[in-house]
């Protein structure tokens, strides 16, 4: 192989030949190039252009623009009580919207926007400088005007691409064109979407501030004018840091545009910001009976309607009755959890994994602050025998052990522990040392229900389904089907009254033994006490709830009598002709059971109960009104005389506890089988209620907590309110209370009769008694002392032969 340096080879020699460059062709060429791609890229951009002007939208829709607006529910006073929507838009002129808000939203978002045509070329610059600057360091800045974001958020909802930006300049063009710059600012404060449900700046204002927008100071106007960039961004409900410095950004630009002085946005930076709680949904407040409305609306008219078109809806809902409702039954809710003492199921922060219990903030902690009679969660700080250190948002809350012989136990830290999350009532505020005296709750397991019905009008005036609708939205009202113990006796009473009884009619009540036809099995009903009177009457069967009494009525009426009588009183739900009706065996809902009560305070006349009067649309246009529907059940007479017998109930019966109440009351408790079901339904001339309480499961409310011991409280505090209401109302009135009274019928005569026997009177009867009969049916003989010795209670005279 010949070597690279071999002698006696020759070296290759390359030869590069340059030829001399001729500068006028590359002049040429080049400026043919240059004009080539030049004609390109006008091209392109003249097809960008007629191609976005081709599919530009027409701005004069700006002008047609229909939000969605709001649907909302008013009281039976016509006042707004709830709202329906996917939005909430107030829409305002620019005459109403404060100087100083139009001034943050402009130094802002557009400080030249009284100077440019819809596009500011010297913002654009300056944001492609800023951007340099920050690189990645930074949120990138934009250059849109307000023009240029009212054209994007009306019309182009793409991503960000050169197209739809050419679109946005030339809409924002044509906008400054056809509108003055009141009219586009305008525009700008009315569509934007601010978070939580609103959108513009009136519904912004009415959310965070409960104001009209003409009603804000310089920080609340800087807070909102801040949200406009990003409302998921800036929320104070959610980011409050980041809010706070971005209104706080607002104020000091408003400062550099001359806006305001520097002292005073200073001042304004130093000054908290300060919201509502975000309470509107959240409303526990006519909870179940809003539901209700909300599914037949969207059962009807459809969700579009219901979120969008405005509908005007017209309930039969009183807000003070259903504040009044609430209360009562929340608090014998709480009254019935306690007496089975403390549970040991409440969380704790510490075994979650929070070290630092004075920063938590718990999720319930909506409302900024506490008020006397309020309910809250806390944290445990610490806690010895006698007192505890709590935390409730941010109060320091002290709890004493004088308020836990509830739990059954005597000292505080057997029950509680640092980390822990109870429930706390809170008894008083000191809000200047921002300290609270609180004592121990917790939150009921027990549900109930309550339902009022004007009788007169079939109106429902308060409806509560379950303790909250946040816990459970199951409305135990008018879906729960639950036995109703003797709460439906008064129904079999009036069959019997139709079918030869009389309310001196004597029975025995003695234990006995009946042969279910139906079921063909023996059956031996017990008395609720375990005791028996012997020969009662009729009225006092009733008054005292025998179950024997009723037994013996069913079965000289016979139960498919029983059976019909309930669907004449208005229960759908299944019931059978078996003798256990006579002790409410089968099960029904409050509604019903409601429902038929009505029928006799309004004179035998049962109404079907509705909850709506009317709706109409945006227009004032009648959608839907309410067509009364209404059936005689009973005669005016059996509906008076079975009003007079459930008086007597009030007044020295089951439910003789209510009997202090000065107003014309009638009623009657219900108990089921081992307490699992309490019932109380009652009435005055001009309102029925009843109140169901127990757990959702057939579990024991407890020994002996039957419809006197567990439900009559709450009617009771129920009435009790509406009829310090009455008296409060009248005395600042300077009027005397309305009486009211149940209505005498025609063709009713009144007998003084000896209670205890059912007979004429005499003037030596212990127990005479004024007692109501159709003409023809009064006892015709009067009463003698052996007839006394015939009534007298079987324990009675067990005793007085034990004594002989």
């Amino acid at each position: 192989m010949t070597g690279e340096n071999e002698p006696g080879r020759k070296k290759p020699v390359f030869v590069i030949k340059i030829r001399k460059i001729d500068k006028r062709k590359l002049l040429r060429r080049s400026l043919l190039a240059f004009l080539f791609l030049t004609a390109i890229g006008l091209g392109v951009a003249v097809g960008f252009y007629v191609g976005a002007r081709r599919n530009l939208p027409d701005v004069e829709e700006l002008e047609r623009f229909q939000p969605k607006i709001i649907t909302t529910i008013y009281a039976e006073d016509g006042k707004p009580v709830k709202e329906y929507a996917e939005e909430r838009r107030i829409v305002i002129p620019y005459e109403k919207i404060p100087d100083l808000l139009k001034k943050a939203i402009i130094a802002t978002e557009d400080p030249r926007f009284y100077r440019h045509k819809g596009i500011d070329y010297r913002g654009i610059l300056r944001a492609v400088k800023e951007n340099l600057r920050l690189g990645r360091r930074g949120r990138l800045e934009g250059g849109s005007t307000i023009t240029q974001q009212l054209a994007r958020e009306y019309f182009l909802y793409t991503q960000q691409t050169l197209s739809r930006k050419l679109k946005e300049w030339l809409l924002a063009l044509r906008i400054e064109k056809r509108y003055s710059k009141e009219k586009i600012l305008e525009m700008y404060c009315n569509k934007f979407f601010l978070g939580h449900g609103a959108c513009g700046i009136e519904a912004a204002a009415n959310l965070f501030f409960g104001k009209s927008v003409g009603e804000l100071n310089l920080e609340e106007c800087a807070m909102i004018a801040g949200i406009f960039r990003g409302p998921s961004i800036y929320s104070p409900y959610n980011s409050y840091d980041k809010t706070l410095r971005r209104r706080n950004h607002v104020l000091t630009r408003m400062a550099e545009e001359g806006f305001i002085g520097k002292e005073q946005a200073e001042a304004a930076k130093g000054r908290p910001m300060t919201v509502l709680p975000l309470r509107r949904d959240e409303s526990e407040f006519g909870a179940y009976f809003f539901e209700e409305v909300r599914k037949h609306l969207e059962k009807t008219y459809g969700g579009n309607a219901l979120y969008r078109a405005g509908l005007k809806v017209y309930t039969t809902l009183n807000p003070r009755y259903q504040e009044l409702a609430e209360k009562a039954l929340n608090k014998g809710l709480r009254d019935m959890d306690k007496k089975k003492g403390w549970r040991k199921d409440k969380k704790n922060l510490l075994a979650e994994g929070h070290t630092e219990l004075e920063k938590v903030w718990l999720p319930s902690w909506r409302v900024p602050a506490l008020q006397p009679g309020d309910f809250v969660e806390a944290v445990v700080l610490t806690a010895s025998r006698k007192e505890a250190v709590l935390r409730l948002k941010d109060y320091s809350g002290r709890m004493s052990n004088a308020g836990i012989p509830w739990t059954k136990a005597g000292a505080l830290d057997t029950l509680i522990k640092r980390g822990d999350v109870v429930l706390v009532l809170v008894n008083g505020v000191d809000e200047e040392k921002k300290e609270a005296q609180v004592s121990l709750d917790q939150e009921p397991q027990i549900e109930g229900a309550f339902l009022a019905v004007d009788p007169l009008t079939g109106q429902i005036k308060a409806l509560i389904g379950g303790y909250s609708f946040k816990r459970s939205q199951f409305n135990r009202a008018t879906q729960a089907l639950r036995q109703t113990g003797s709460a439906i006796k008064p129904i079999l009473y009036t069959a019997a009254l139709e079918n030869g009884f009389t309310p001196a009619s004597i029975l025995q009540d003695w234990p006995v033994n009946f042969e279910d036809k139906w079921t063909g099995e023996a059956w031996t009903p017990p008395n609720y006490d375990g005791k028996y009177k012997g020969s009662v009457t009729f009225r006092r069967g009733l008054e005292e709830s025998r179950n024997v009494v009723t037994a013996r009525i069913l079965q000289a009426i016979s139960p498919q009598t029983g059976v019909q009588y309930c669907r004449k009183f208005g229960i759908t739900s299944t019931v059978y002709p078996y003798m256990s009706l006579a002790l409410g065996a089968f099960e029904v809902t409050l509604a019903e059971l409601v429902s038929a009560f009505t029928t006799y305070p309004n004179k035998g006349v049962r109404i079907k109960p509705y909850f709506i009067t009317k709706i109409e649309d945006k227009d004032g246009n009648i959608l839907e009104e309410t067509r009364v529907e209404s059936e005689e059940v009973i005669s005016p007479q059996t509906a008076f005389m079975m009003t007079s017998l459930l008086q007597g109930v009030v007044q020295r019966g089951t439910a003789a506890a209510a009997s202090f109440l000065e107003k014309p009351l009638g009623g009657k408790t219900g108990t089921t089988n081992n307490f699992t079901d309490a019932w109380f339904v009652g009435f005055s001339p001009s309102l029925c209620a009843g109140v169901w309480i127990g757990y959702d499961t057939q579990i024991t409310l407890g020994n002996r907590q039957s419809g006197a011991v567990a439900a009559l409280p709450v009617w009771i505090d129920f009435f009790k309110n509406l009829i310090d209401d009455e008296k409060k109302k009248a005395e600042a009135a300077g009027v005397e209370i309305p009486v009211e009274e149940f209505e005498v019928p025609p063709n009713l005569t009144f007998i003084e009769i000896d209670r205890k026997t059912g007979l004429l009177a005499t003037p030596f009867c212990l127990f005479p008694l004024k007692e109501i009969f159709v003409p023809g049916t009064e006892p015709v003989r009067f009463c003698s002392h052996m007839d006394h010795m015939m009534t007298m209670d079987y324990y009675s005279v067990e005793k007085a032969e034990e004594d002989h």
